[in-house]
């Protein structure tokens, strides 16, 4: 079996680095420490650029950069043209207008994207009614946005919240950033009139893309990661705890992780209510691990960039993988570390995680042919030369 080797520092997290960017859009004098290339923030950059300059936005595949930036451009007096893939527009996308409404904004879908027609937020009657159920981007989007109000916002959140610790990570972010916030049972209020008070604000690497290539060491080889934030505000640092589980073997000292491969990898029960995106490639760690493994909690899975929970069992069951499909998850049939090498194609269906999934599988033995291996570019441009597989 190949040995892998990896020395070096993942670049910034987009999840963290387009909450940076929106706050930034606020407060231009901010200095974001870090940068990331992934198309997610070339888009959200692009976009903040051209606010006051264009009314027509282009948010590619990226399902965070529109939620983000449809509260954004709501903000403004104007009118305004969001538009995207229509694979994007296939997601869940109701909640913005049904919120928006309550602040007076008029908002609808039509075939070139999402109009947006505003003359700035006006103070609901009561308290707004968010539904995060379906994905908490809906809330983080509104609460990026409460800059600089000049009224109290009240916010109620009834149910459940989906991915509940991307949310934490939005509130973290925002109270390093100076916003105060108070919160009671299910209701949030934000008092008006707060600003932006730090200049300087460094985001930290992605773990989601670390983990991305964590995997290859816990299989076979060693990883040294710098910079590695040990007190993430990321959901995705659980991918650690996971890693543990399965017997990888982890040192850190002074913001470096190393993970290195042992033995035997076991397999394990992970709940990923909070950190959905490390299931595809996690489902693919699983499978080199001797037993089953079950993977659950998750059931958003199927409304993101792809059906990942389908897609990844059509990737595990091609290279003869036995997997159980769940609603909300997967049930892996580990076979070790030896595999039978099969040969044949898959296509990632426009998700980029997905490709690293498949890449995992290829670099240590099956022939896949990966269609759009540049579907990476969403979050991770650099994977392949950071694992050094050939697509």
């Amino acid at each position: 079996m190949k040995v892998f080797k990896f020395h070096g520092r993942i670049p910034a997290s987009k999840s963290l680095m387009n909450r940076a960017l929106i706050a930034q859009s606020y407060e231009p004098r901010l200095k974001l420490v870090g940068d990331s290339s992934c198309d997610d923030v070339i888009h959200m950059k692009a976009n903040l650029k051209k606010l006051g300059k264009s009314s027509v936005l282009d948010c590619g595949e990226g399902g965070t950069t529109l939620r983000f930036l449809a509260f954004r451009v709501s903000r403004l007096p104007g009118e305004f043209l969001l538009k995207g893939t229509p694979r994007l527009f296939s997601r869940p996308q109701q909640e913005i207008p049904r919120i928006l409404r309550q602040l007076g904004v008029e908002v609808r879908f039509e075939k070139k994207g999402l109009r947006i027609i505003s003359s700035g937020w006006k103070a609901p009657a009561k308290a707004l009614s968010v539904r995060a159920n379906e994905s908490s981007q809906f809330l983080s989007a509104l609460f990026l946005n409460a800059w600089n109000l000049d009224f109290d916002l009240q916010v109620k959140v009834p149910g459940s919240i989906t991915s509940a610790g991307y949310f934490k990570m939005t509130l973290r972010v925002l109270k390093d950033l100076g916003l105060k916030y108070s919160c009671r049972g299910n209701m949030y209020t934000i008092p008006r009139g707060q600003a932006i008070k730090l200049t300087k604000y460094a985001v930290e690497s992605d773990l989601s893309s670390l983990f991305s290539v964590a995997v290859f060491a816990a299989v076979s080889g060693q990883a040294t990661f710098q910079d590695f934030p040990a007190k993430s505000l990321q959901p995705d640092l659980a991918f650690t705890r996971i890693l543990k589980k399965m017997g990888v073997g982890e040192a850190r000292s002074s913001r470096r992780l190393i993970v290195k491969s042992s033995k035997r990898l076991k397999p394990v029960k992970a709940n990923l209510r909070n950190s959905p995106d490390l299931f595809p490639v996690l489902a693919v760690l699983c499978s080199f691990a001797e037993g089953r493994s079950v993977l659950y909690g998750a059931p958003q899975l199927a409304f993101k960039e792809s059906n990942r929970i389908q897609k990844t069992a059509e990737l595990l069951q091609k290279a003869g993988v036995s997997v159980k499909e769940r609603k909300d998850g997967m049930e892996v049939l580990g076979r070790g570390r030896v595999f039978q090498a099969k040969s044949f194609r898959f296509d990632p269906d426009k998700d980029h995680r997905l490709a690293f999934a498949a890449a995992l599988l290829k670099y240590f033995g099956e022939d896949i042919q990966i269609l759009d291996p540049d579907v990476v570019r969403k979050s991770f441009p650099e994977f392949w030369k950071y694992v050094g597989v050939r697509p």
